[in-house]
């Protein structure tokens, strides 16, 4: 069955679509990503929708926007920026393993360790991941008894819950998730995201990229079912073969009634 999507013209800065599209600007991500963060930003450089997979066999991801710093000395700080309305119980994990996929992209095989640049991934969420009834969450590895201590890693994790905008006391911060929460644009800032989504709400091109868009999603899902129904089909013949190996048939017999292989069978 076909999945009912929303028009372009009902698409809010909470669709991932249109999150992609307005925050792949540098000139509003870049001053979203220094009032959060507080740290000083020269230049960035939007990778947008960056589809990341070390190998064929791991899990492919989507980043929604990735942004990588560009100073005298080169590329510098990554950051990638998740817009995250659904929590499935997932994101800290989810957080390490890009985290993980943003170090391999980014240190080739001839460099080392210590070239590995400052990094933050930044989850936008609608609700409270973990039910301490804080708007920010911010995530760094420390020393277990003594919490002055920290890693040195550079790596950083943050969970904005945007529902509990009012609890923010920095002004700029929380006219952004106030944003994120409302579509009330309260700042220069937030305005020049609304006009960013009022412009594409209208727009040619983005209709067609929209389309696009959902067409992809639709493979994904398709192949997602695919693969489900081969790996129930698969679960099926492993447990036909361990009834059949426990009345006493040869492996040869077995691979046959089964499909599987014999080195299947034998690891069963």
């Amino acid at each position: 069955m076909t999945r009912k999507y929303k028009s372009v013209e009902e698409l809010t800065i909470r669709d991932n679509f249109m999150f992609v599209k307005v925050f792949s600007d540098e000139e509003i991500a870049k001053p979203f990503l220094k009032a959060l963060l507080k740290i000083d930003i020269e230049k960035i450089t939007i990778v947008g929708e960056a589809h990341l997979q070390t190998d064929p066999s791991k899990k492919y991801i989507r980043f929604d926007v990735m942004a990588k710093e560009e100073g005298a000395e080169g590329v510098g700080r990554v950051f990638d920026l998740e817009m995250q309305m659904v929590d499935r119980g997932e994101l800290p994990k989810r957080a390490r393993y890009y985290q993980g996929i943003c170090d391999t992209e980014t240190l080739a095989c001839s460099h080392k360790y210590k070239e590995l640049k400052e990094q933050y991934i930044i989850f936008l969420c609608p609700e409270d991941v973990f039910g301490r009834e804080r708007p920010i969450y911010e995530f760094e590895n420390r020393e277990k008894n003594d919490h002055s201590l920290t890693l040195g890693d550079l790596t950083y994790k943050i969970f904005c819950n945007f529902s509990k905008y009012d609890a923010v006391t920095d002004e700029s911060v929380r006219d952004y998730l106030k944003y994120f929460a409302t579509d009330e644009a309260t700042s220069e800032a937030t305005q020049k995201i609304q006009n960013q989504v009022d412009f594409y709400h209208k727009d040619p091109k983005t209709r067609s990229d929209y389309v696009t868009f959902k067409d992809m999603l639709e493979d994904e899902r398709d192949e997602g079912r695919a693969e489900g129904r081969a790996e129930g089909a698969k679960a099926k013949a492993r447990e036909m073969a361990k009834v059949m190996l426990a009345e006493g048939l040869s492996i040869d017999m077995v691979a046959k009634c089964s499909g599987l292989s014999e080195d299947e069978i034998k690891a069963l």
